[in-house]
């Protein structure tokens, strides 16, 4: 009987070993390259976040001043119709994503109604409907 020697290993064994250090120099590759990336789009992200914010705060005054001039009913049949329409849709089994943007415009419509600024009962402004008329 011959004595196998304890350090050597079958060739097996070896293939083994090599194929799980290339594996493992790959991941380690792979993964600083995606941590590069990522810190490339966050320092990108972080350049143009401010003005996006800004350009995202004037579109939604802009909107909000454009609805608040309309006339509460107006108003108010847009909002029921963007109910519906969410309603409906989820009604129908439609994702949560589509559900939720029929009814999002009712949101703002909503918020736009209840920020409007009030106006005191005995002051009419030129807007109004009875501003127009005179008295005879």
């Amino acid at each position: 009987m011959t004595k196998v020697d304890a350090t050597r290993r079958p060739p097996g064994d070896v293939a083994r070993a090599r194929d799980r250090r290339s594996n493992r120099d790959a991941v380690t590759r792979r993964a600083s390259g995606a941590v590069a990336i990522a810190r490339r789009s966050a320092a990108a992200l972080l350049r143009r976040a401010p003005g996006a914010m800004r350009a995202t705060r004037t579109g939604a005054k802009g909107t909000t001043g454009a609805l608040q001039a309309l006339p509460d009913s107006t108003l108010r049949w847009l909002t029921a119709g963007s109910v519906g329409l969410g309603a409906g849709l989820y009604l129908s089994g439609a994702p949560r994503v589509a559900t939720a943007a029929g009814v999002v415009p009712a949101l703002i419509m909503g918020a736009a109604m209840v920020l409007r600024p009030v106006t005191p009962a005995g002051r009419r402004d030129h807007a109004g409907p009875r501003a127009s008329r005179t008295r005879a």
